[in-house]
This record gives structure tokens, sequence and C-alpha cells, in this order.
């Protein structure tokens, strides 16, 4: 017995100096893209942030909304999935922006240089149509012009239509425009096949419905269209400028950006700007306790010369494991990455990051991952080459003698895209010293202490990993 103690306090001392250690994983996980877990004792942290090289031709940065809707949820992990596919894969996903009832994100969203929602006086972080990331506040500004050079403003997007208002309705607010029949609706096709913030945009009118009796109104909207409803003076336009068959042209811009935005998407509150941590809380609208308290967060953050983007994710609300952080401290954090700009996003139980369809942090909610109402994507557009890696997991092992253990392996091309192997083309081998493994990778540890490595090869490619096998024959 006295043997079986001693035996169990050296483990537990060579586990708590593992467990205890500050410690940092770094793995690159698509072009440009590296994945890296940081431990901190001192909290205690983990940490999950997304280093992404914004100067590789093969990356983009991209929003996706739950279910392609206005409103809705799913999960970051959901979303993510939906999006990836061959020449467009998601290397990794961040959930977004705070959402109110029914999954409508607070802030604006942009997918594809397409107008969900417009902005509040909230932060937002960009990308712009040169590859460009950004953060600001912006506000809303819509034109709707005629050939004639007759124009009216736009004042709303997918939102309800108001006295003397007139709004556009996109695919994104669902399949019709859910308005009564007090006003005048144009069904248009859109001209172009690619469209952006701050740049003009041509539609093509289909149809006019203006008879305000029962039975008109709640038009549908076109997939490959928009709706224009008027109201009031809004109205009048429309019935004496706007005929079927007309081209009119569509402007959205976000004041005080220029810049042709592509994707967007809301958050709360600054946390950096121009390397100084500012925490702009208080003027964002929210309250000092929440930026104060911990919690499990997300944030993005641009380096000084916008080169690089990092998503980071910190979880929280698990003692022990991860309290959270601050939003001072989150910044304080991210400045140690050289982030020059930084904004914080949903946090709490919403807080998850996604890297190759695999959920990589520890969400707090004790159902697991929660459904949200947005995502920030990084995504690989580089086309699938030959086996060029090979990854076995586990990748540490440490086990008890004459115990088995299955290993797989994953195979990956020159881009980190996933590679299907045929098992049967594997060769597997160990070190003599620690036992032995069959060919379909199942590992029996030998009789004695020790530590080796097991290899798995498929022609020239060979990946490798470290076994410690103890004696020890139980632990109390």
């Amino acid at each position: 017995m006295l043997k079986k103690l001693h035996l169990f306090f050296i483990i537990f001392i060579v586990f708590s100096q593992n467990a205890f250690a500050d410690s940092k994983v770094s793995l690159r996980v698509g072009p440009g893209v590296i994945h890296h877990h940081e431990f901190r004792q001192k909290g205690p942290f983990h940490l999950h942030i997304l280093e992404i090289d914004l100067s590789c031709e093969w990356i983009n940065i991209e929003t996706v909304k739950a279910k392609n809707k206005l409103y809705g949820y799913k999960k970051t992990s959901s979303m993510a999935a939906r999006k990836d596919f061959e020449q467009h894969r998601v290397v990794g996903a961040i959930n977004g922006d705070f959402f109110r009832s029914g999954g409508i994100p607070v802030g604006a969203q942009v997918i594809n240089g397409m107008l969900l929602k417009g902005p509040t006086t909230r932060s937002i972080f960009a990308f712009t149509k040169l590859g460009k990331p950004l953060i600001d506040i912006v506000s809303f500004q819509g034109t709707l012009s005629t050939t004639k050079n007759s124009s009216v403003k736009i004042n709303g997007i997918n939102r309800a239509r108001n006295t003397n208002e007139l709004n556009l309705y996109n695919k994104y607010f669902g399949s019709t425009t859910a308005t009564n029949y007090w006003g005048t609706e144009i069904i248009a096709e859109n001209i172009n096949d690619q469209f952006a913030i701050n740049e003009i945009f041509k539609i093509r009118i289909m149809s006019k419905d203006s008879i305000a009796a029962t039975g008109h109104g709640n038009n549908s909207i076109p997939v490959n269209g928009v709706v224009l409803s008027g109201h009031g003076s809004a109205q009048k336009f429309l019935n004496k400028n706007v005929f079927v068959g007309d081209t009119l042209s569509v402007l959205f811009q976000l004041h005080p950006r220029s810049e042709s935005i592509t994707e967007l998407i809301g958050g709360i509150p600054r946390l950096i700007r121009d390397g100084i941590v500012t925490v702009e809380w208080d003027k964002e609208g929210t309250n000092q306790n929440f930026a104060n308290n911990c919690h499990p967060r997300t944030a993005v953050g641009i380096s000084q010369d916008a080169g690089k983007l990092y998503f980071f994710v910190v979880d929280g609300r698990q003692p022990g494991y991860s309290v959270g952080m601050s939003l001072y401290e989150l910044a304080d954090y991210m400045l140690e990455w050289g982030v020059y700009q930084g904004v914080n996003l949903d946090g709490g139980g919403s807080t998850t990051m996604v890297v190759r369809n695999r959920v990589v942090n520890k969400p707090s909610d004790a159902t697991g991952e929660r459904t949200v109402a947005n995502a920030l994507m990084v995504i690989s557009t580089a086309p699938i080459s030959e086996l060029s890696t090979l990854e076995i997991s586990p990748n540490k092992i440490f086990m008890l003698a004459k115990n088995q253990l299955q290993f797989s392996v994953s195979g990956f091309d020159k881009y980190y895209n996933s590679v299907e192997i045929n098992s049967d083309s594997l060769y597997w081998n160990c070190s003599n010293t620690i036992g032995s493994i069959d060919q379909n990778g199942l590992f029996t540890a030998g009789k004695i202490q020790d530590k080796g490595f097991v290899f798995v090869t498929k022609g020239n490619v060979r990946d490798s990993t470290l076994v410690h096998i103890s004696n020890v024959n139980s632990i109390e």
C-alpha cells in the first residue's frame, strides 16, 4: 500500500506541474492561418487565437447569418459547416454580434456586399473589397435614383415601413415584405452580379403594386431582387417617377467610410484605438459592470499595418479551468499580439471558436455550444492538391503498461485541406521498447516503463507521436 501511495504522489506531482504551468500550443490550420491555444495559470485562463495573414492570396473574411435570414438562430459550428465546401473551406469561425429575440443582430450586417440590417451607434467590424479590415461607428444613408435624375431617400432596410418612408427589402428579410396595402411596392430584379456598400447597384422594375385595397401589399421578395415599399410622400414619388421596365440606381452608404465594403458585423464596445486600450463602454451605451466583470469573451483585432487579423476567445464561468476576463484584461492581452484596433463581440455563453469543423474552446453553457445570430469566418479558397502532411491523433500519449490504444490519422494537402486516405495504404510502426502496433493503428504498450515514438507512413509522407509508458499497476 505504501508503494502505491508513493507512486501516486509521484504521478500527482508530475501531472500537477504540467497542468498548472503556462503553456501555448500553435498549429497551422490553413494557408496563412495559425491556431494558438494558450493557458495561463494566473486566472486561470484558456484562450484561443486565430492569427490570420491577410496578404495570403487564398484567404477571405466573410460573415454568415443564421438560417440565411435576418431572423434566426444557429450554432456557430452549424453556420460554418453550411458554408464549408470545396475551394471555400471555413478554416475558422467565431460567434458574432449580440442579438435580440428572434435572432436579429443588434448591429448592422453585410454579406457579400448586401446589407441585411442598418447600423446603430455601436462599433462595427468590416472588410473591404480590397481586402482591408476596419473598425468604426457608422451611420446609414440610402438613395434611390431614376434615369430622369430624380431621387428619393431610402429610410431603412428590412424593417417595418413607417409613415412617409421608403424601405428596401431583400432576400434576407424573408419571403414577403409583411407590409399592409397603404403604400406602393415596386418589385425589381438585380442587374448587378456583385455588390458592395458605398457602390451603386442597378435594378430593373418587373412589376408595380400601387392599389390601396385589401389583398395588396405584402409582396413576394425575389431571390435575385428587391422590393421597394413606399408610404405617404415616398409612395407619391414611386407613383410619379417609377414604372415597369425602368432601370433604377440604388446606393447604400455607411458614413464616414468611403471604402467599398463587402462584409460587416456589429460589436460592442471598441476595445483598442490606435494601439491604446480605450474600452469605450460609456461611449457605446453599455454599462461599467459589463466591462469590469469577468466573462467568456469573443473579440477581433487588427494589426497596425492591417496585414494581420486576429480572432480571440477566452473561456469563462468555469472555476479551476478558465474564469473569463474583464474587457480591460482582454484588451491588454490583445495588445500582446500587436493589435492596433480591436472590438468586442458577443460573449458569455455565446463565445465559440470553430477550427476546421471542430469547436476548439469550451463554451460555458451546461448544454454546450449556444445558438447565436451570426458569425465571422476566415475562408480558404485554395484548391485541393495531393497529400502533403499526415497528422496522428492523439498526438501525445501517457498510458499504463500492457494497455491498448487505437490511433487514427488525418491527411492534408499543402493548403491544409483535408485529403481522404485509404487505410490500407498506411504503414504503422513504433519503437521496439515501448510495445507493438498493428497495421490498423492499434497500439499495445509494453511491460516496462519507457518512452518512444509511434510512426505512420504513406509513400514519402510521415508523422510521429511520442508515447510515455508507465509500469504502475494501479492508482488509488
